[in-house]
């Protein structure tokens, strides 16, 4: 797990792109801090940043091919390495390491652009070819591995493993996208490829990009996506089992100390059984929670589990004070604004993994998403079903006022409070309605079953300055939602566009950025690419596939796991996140009124003023998404600002 970052002119590298690449270096030290490399030849300069997780001393990058003039920079694991290399011993290769990140230059010498397919891990590489004069930029299938890039003014172009690195380089504009922002208030991130910089993309999940003199141009091209997950007519029980055994043995591969996240949820029981059996040396695990340990702390059922597997559990308390005090922190190792409130929970097990001397650690993202245990999601089917036979509007509504009306909540003001201002459901029932009586040509009901856009959209219009206003609208937001192909169940689609938002942008990236930014290495068995084939295909071929939930998860792991964790109701990773919004909103409302977001337009200073203010009952919980991502975005674009380099600097 490293930092890489380069550049390539089609003509010839300046010194002051060579200077920005090594500014864009030191700038990616959090994420390698065991040691750097640098290649530069005429067109193009690597630079590398070491985080030592394998082939602790012969580890070094840049890596070469069997000829001097492939070079490559490798951030992540190979995972299936060892096969790989076994692989390449026996065509004759004279590898120099016993690392994964040599397999890279010495399979594309062998088997040219296409020997990524036969990759298995989490990994952004940038690859070299001298005799070629080509540059290959290549992003694993589920992006667990960041890439972005830029075009400077002279026809540079710069790639880094972060944003705020090709910030530094001093060669990227930060002029906002007020698409991408506008986007950024409705998924509480930013869908790649855009970033909230409009000169900033991202390299796509499994996509490759190749540059040369004679197409100097970027265009990233897929070299695989989960739309072609051939249908699998098997048992799922032992498909999936068997996936988890495999990934397992060659996922916790490593030469320093693992660790494991661990709540009290089947997710990362699974993931820390699986540690547990396959890893070399012992195993710890961190757990998080909150000052009287509320329903949403999960300590005691991670600290039990834990003595199940007899390994060490550490816990770490987080209070809305340390919130507060770590909101700077937090933002500037998000990297890109992403306004999740959990985030300071996953920030501080990393923390806890790095204090303890962990250098890898695993996590249990990408279950919910695959196995169906999101109750919006099962939702999200529904309506597209639905939609698909073209309801008059009568019969939606009906249909949704069956799916939306409910009593009263007792004991809760709040809950009462919000139940009468959404009058008993039949606001959402009505908003449920007009998504089953779109257009079958548009995009299907996804993301606004668990965010109301419409309510959003209205929220943003009635925030944003004149540099976003324009594009503060419902249309815009639905334009970004992935289209079911031609011939494709709603299963599979569904399926497919949460693995390349929510699952990609707001879990993947957490576990990558919280992680990175304390020297410690994710990883996340569960968005293993073939597991993911697997689990995609068999939503095809098997009736039982959504409801309930994770049936065959649980039965695929039932000799591992005990009872008492399988039959556990799934509660989810939510901290007290509404204390804490509410006290970041008394320290830090105010600041909004004079930060960037006004100065550039994006927010209007009426906004700010109804921002900087503590929400009421009646408020329904949008008001504080809306504030929390508002401060989230305004820290970020200062953090930004603040790497810069000074004129003249080096």
């Amino acid at each position: 797990m490293c930092g890489i970052a380069g550049a390539f002119h089609p003509d010839a590298l300046s010194p002051t792109a060579v200077a920005a690449v090594r500014r864009m270096q030191a700038a990616l030290a959090h994420r390698g801090p065991d040691g750097e490399g640098l290649f530069q030849s005429r067109r193009v300069a690597l630079a590398h940043r070491r985080l030592s997780i394998i082939d602790l001393d012969g580890g070094r990058q840049p890596v070469r091919g069997e000829h001097e003039g492939v070079v490559a920079v490798v951030n992540g694991e190979v995972y299936n390495y060892v096969e790989l290399r076994q692989a390449l011993l026996a065509r004759g290769a004279r590898l120099r390491t016993v690392g994964d990140s040599e397999v890279v230059p010495w399979l594309y010498e062998r088997d040219g652009e296409r020997f990524v397919e036969a990759l298995r891990g989490a990994y952004a590489f940038a690859l070299w070819d001298e005799a070629r004069q080509q540059l290959m930029l290549v992003r694993d299938r589920l992006g667990e591995k960041p890439l972005a890039y830029a075009t400077g003014g002279d026809g540079t172009f710069y790639f880094a493993s972060e944003i705020g690195a090709l910030v530094a380089s001093g060669m990227v504009p930060l002029d906002p996208d007020p698409v991408a922002i506008n986007r950024y208030f409705h998924f509480r991130f930013v869908p790649e490829p855009a970033t909230p910089l409009a000169a900033v993309r991202k390299l796509p999940a499994g996509h490759r990009l190749l540059l040369s003199p004679e197409s100097p141009q970027p265009v990233p091209t897929p070299y695989w996506d989960v739309a072609h997950a051939p249908r699998l007519d098997r048992d799922p029980v032992e498909v999936i089992r068997g996936d988890l055994e495999d990934v397992g043995r060659i996922i916790v591969r490593s030469d320093v100390p693992v660790g494991v996240a661990l709540s009290g949820g089947l997710d990362s029981s699974i993931v820390a059984s699986l540690a547990v059996r396959h890893a070399a040396g012992p195993v710890k695990a961190f757990s998080v929670g909150y000052p009287g340990r509320p329903p949403c702390d999960e300590r005691a059922d991670a600290s039990a589990f834990a003595r199940h597997l007899g390994i060490d559990c550490i816990e770490v308390e987080l209070d809305a004070s340390d919130v507060v005090a770590g909101f700077d922190g937090l933002v500037a190792d998000m990297a890109e604004p992403i306004a999740d409130v959990a985030g300071s929970s996953y920030r501080a097990v990393m923390r806890a993994a790095s204090r303890e001397g962990i250098k890898v650690m695993f996590q249990g993202q990408g279950a919910d998403e695959l196995f169906w245990s999101y109750g919006w999601m099962r939702q999200a089917l529904r309506e597209n079903e639905l939609r698909d036979g073209q309801p008059g509007y009568l019969q939606a509504l009906a249909a949704s006022l069956r799916d939306r009306m409910r009593g009263p909540p007792l004991g809760s003001p709040r809950g009462l409070a919000q139940w009468l201002v959404q009058g008993g459901g039949f606001a959402d029932a009505l908003a449920q309605a007009g998504r089953l009586r779109r257009g079958p040509e548009a995009a299907g009901a996804f993301w606004d079953v668990a965010r109301p856009a419409g309510r959003i959209a209205d929220a943003v219009a009635g925030i944003a300055g004149p540099r976003l206003a324009p594009e503060a609208r419902l249309d815009g937001l639905l334009a970004s939602f992935p289209r079911r192909g031609r011939g494709e169940s709603w299963r599979r689609s569904l399926v497919r566009a949460i693995l390349a938002t929510y699952l990609l942008e707001n879990g993947i990236s957490q576990a990558d950025r919280y992680s990175m930014a304390t020297g410690v290495e994710a990883r996340l068995p569960f968005v293993d690419h073939v597991l993911v084939e697997h689990a995609v295909g068999l939503n095809d071929a098997c009736a039982d596939a959504v409801a309930p939930g994770k049936r065959w998860l649980r039965a695929a792991v039932a000799q591992d796991i005990p009872e008492w964790v399988l039959n556990r109701p799934k509660r989810g990773f939510s901290p007290p996140t509404r204390d804490w919004v509410a006290s970041l909103v008394r320290e830090r409302g105010a600041e909004l009124a004079s930060g960037d977001l006004v100065g550039t337009g994006l927010l209007s200073r009426e906004g700010a003023r109804r921002l900087s203010r503590p929400s009421g009952r009646f408020d329904r919980g949008l008001r504080d998404q809306i504030a929390y991502q508002t401060l989230v975005l305004e820290q970020w674009f200062r953090s930004m600002r603040a790497r810069v380099p000074s004129p003249g600097g080096q």
